[in-house]
C-alpha cells in the first residue's frame, strides 16, 4: 500500500481545527474550522475554497455537514446553522439561519452529524442532541464525563452515540433517550520505554464507529493507545503512537483501513480487522491488553502536529492539516 501527498487546500490563516467530509450531492465537498475564527468549505476537485464564514468571536471548535444543504459551526459556547443555499461566496457568522446556545453549560468541543441530527459534547463533560429542522433547534445536554468531554460520534446505522473525555471514560448513549447504555475506562500505560518520555494520562481524545450495522467503536487516547469496543469485548492496543491520538477515522471509502493522526507528527494507516479482531483471548467484562501494535499499512511523517482527520465518502483520500493548511493524502 502507498500514500501519496496529492493536493493540498490553502486558505485559513490560522491553524485548522477541525474537517467534516461531504457525502451524497455533497462528496466533492470539505468543510474546515480554524483558529483564525473562520470556516470554509472547499470543492475538493479543485482544492479551491467556494465559501467563506467569518466574524465569529471565538475560534472554531467543530464542523459539520447535515441534512442536504447545512452547515453547522460551533465556536464558543454557540453552535451555528447555515444553509448552504442562501450563502453569499463570503458570509457573516452573524447571518446563521439558527442558533443554539450552549452559554449555561460551556465551550462546545465537538460535533456529530447524522441525517438531521447532531450531537456535540462541552467542557464540562455533557452531551446534547438537537434535529437541525427544529425552529428553532434546542437541546437539553445531559451529564455524563467528570471532566472536558473531547469527542463525540453519531453511529451511522444504529441509535447509538459514543463520546469520550478527560475522565478517561468512553460511554455510549441511546440516542432516543440521551441515557447511557454502556462505559469504560481506558488505564494507564503500564512501562515507558523511554523514560525522558513524559506519556499523557488516557484521555479521550478521538473516536469513529466502524461502518457497518454492528457495534464496534475504535477511540485514540492522550497516550498513544487505541483502544476497541467489538463484539461487546473491549481491547487496548498499548503502543499505537508515540504521543497524543489526535484524530481516529474509518476511512469511508475503503473501510476496512483505519486511519490515525497523531502529536508525534505522523498519519498512521492500519489493517481495521487486526484491531477489531485481534488474536488474544479475551476476558470477559475487562479491558484486555494487546502488547503487539496492529497490523500497520503505511506511516506518512507530518511537518507539524495534526488536529484532525476526515476522508472522502467516494475516493480513496484522505485530509488532514498541516498548520494552516488541508492536506490530501491519496492511498493506492
Amino acid at each position: 500500500m502507498s500514500v501519496k501527498r496529492s493536493a493540498v487546500l490553502r486558505g485559513h490563516r490560522a491553524g485548522v481545527t477541525s474537517l467534516a467530509a461531504g457525502w451524497g450531492s455533497r462528496s466533492s465537498m470539505l468543510l474546515s474550522g480554524s483558529d483564525d475564527q473562520t470556516c470554509r468549505l472547499w470543492d475538493t476537485r479543485t482544492s479551491k475554497a467556494v465559501r467563506c464564514i467569518r466574524g465569529f468571536s471565538d475560534e472554531i471548535t467543530a464542523v459539520e455537514l447535515a441534512g442536504d444543504h447545512t452547515i453547522v459551526a460551533a465556536s464558543g459556547s454557540s453552535i451555528y446553522i447555515y444553509d448552504q443555499r442562501a450563502m453569499n461566496v463570503v458570509s457573516q457568522a452573524s447571518e446563521a439561519a439558527s442558533l443554539l446556545s450552549n452559554k449555561d453549560q460551556g465551550e462546545v468541543q465537538a460535533l456529530s452529524a447524522r441525517g438531521d441530527f447532531i450531537a456535540y459534547v462541552d467542557e464540562n463533560g455533557r452531551l446534547g442532541v438537537f434535529d437541525i429542522t427544529d425552529n428553532p433547534p434546542s437541546a437539553t445536554p445531559v451529564d455524563g464525563h467528570d471532566a472536558l468531554a473531547g469527542c463525540v460520534c453519531i453511529h451511522p446505522e444504529l441509535p447509538v452515540i459514543a463520546s469520550g473525555g478527560f475522565d478517561r471514560q468512553v460511554i455510549l448513549w441511546d440516542m432516543a433517550s440521551e441515557t447511557k447504555v454502556r462505559s469504560f475506562i481506558a488505564e494507564s500505560r503500564d512501562t515507558c520505554d523511554d523514560p525522558a518520555k513524559s506519556f499523557n494520562p488516557p484521555f479521550a481524545y478521538a473516536l469513529d464507529f466502524a461502518p457497518e450495522d454492528s457495534l464496534q467503536l475504535v477511540s485514540g487516547h492522550a497516550d498513544g493507545s487505541l483502544v476497541c469496543l467489538s463484539d461487546g469485548t473491549v481491547f487496548r492496543w498499548s503502543e499505537c503512537h508515540g504521543y497524543s491520538i489526535s484524530a481516529v477515522r474509518f476511512v469511508s471509502a475503503k473501510p476496512e483501513i483505519l486511519a490515525t493522526a497523531s502529536l508525534d507528527c505522523t498519519l498512521a494507516l492500519w489493517d481495521a480487522e487486526s484491531i477489531l479482531y485481534p488474536d488474544v483471548e479475551a476476558q470477559s467484562n475487562t479491558v484486555t491488553v494487546v502488547g503487539d501494535k496492529p497490523r500497520q499499512l503505511a506511516l506518512v511523517e507530518l511537518s507539524t502536529k495534526p488536529d484532525t482527520l476526515a476522508s472522502s465518502e467516494t475516493t480513496p483520500v484522505i485530509y488532514t492539516d498541516e498548520g494552516c493548511d488541508i492536506i490530501a493524502y491519496t492511498i493506492s
